[in-house]
This record gives structure tokens, sequence and C-alpha cells, in this order.
């Protein structure tokens, strides 16, 4: 059972950096993830994503880049750190158990014609049936 469990759906804020550490490939990235708080606002939260091993990988074969929109799954961590002035210190990152880069689906301006011109046909046979009747 995961007690500690966290769903977001955001755009990349930078492009993804890697790093290999330990012999561990880990890939960073920043999430803005936008929520409508009513009456025509929105609020955005920005949280730190650290991906390691497959999720490195999958980044670089994905080609995460700016401004990307990712569907993460997975745990929130929090570090603990005193700065060099003493102060403590907090901060938060979420750990993915598995996350996806979101595609649209794109048309070339050829098939965006053809789609068009497919469907004035139809209404124009549609127009000719509706008028023998």
């Amino acid at each position: 059972m995961l007690n500690n469990r966290i769903i977001l759906k955001g755009n990349l804020t930078r492009d993804p950096e890697y790093k290999n550490i330990s012999e561990k490939e880990l890939v960073t990235f920043r999430v803005a993830v936008n929520e409508s708080i009513g009456n025509g606002r929105e609020e955005t939260v920005y949280l730190d994503v650290d991906g390691w091993g497959s999720h490195a990988a999958y980044a670089e074969n994905v080609t995460l880049r700016k401004g990307d929109r990712v569907i993460i799954d997975g745990r929130l961590r929090q570090r603990n750190w005193e700065d060099k002035n003493g102060v403590s210190r907090t901060s938060y990152s979420v750990l993915p158990s598995t996350f996806s880069k979101v595609v649209k689906p794109t048309r070339s301006k050829e098939e965006m014609e053809a789609a068009k011109e497919k469907r004035e046909a139809a209404a124009e046979q549609t127009e000719a049936v509706e008028t023998t009747f």
C-alpha cells in the first residue's frame, strides 16, 4: 500500500539535466503544474523531479525538452539540511515510479487538407441526397 503517492500533469520549465552519480544515471527537471482555483484564477506549483536509471534513459529516448507536458506517478521526497549560516532548510522533490511524455498527434498540412476535402465531399453528398426526397 502506498501512503505517499503523488500524480502530476505539468510542463517542464527547463531542459532536463543528465548526470551520472556513482555509476547511476540521473535526470532532473522542474515541472510547473497549473490548477484552476475558481473565478478564472489559476495557481501554479513548481516541483523538482529526480529520475534514476530507466527514468533517465526514457527521458533521453523521448527527448524531453522545456515546455513538454509529462504525467508523473511517484512519491514525494523531503530533504532536510542546514545551510552555511546554520539555518534549517527543507526541499521536496518527486521520485517517479512511472512518467510519460504527453505527445499530441500531429497532422501534416497535406493530411489536414485531405481531411477537410473529405468532410466537404461528404457534406455535399448529404445535401444532394436530402434534395432528392
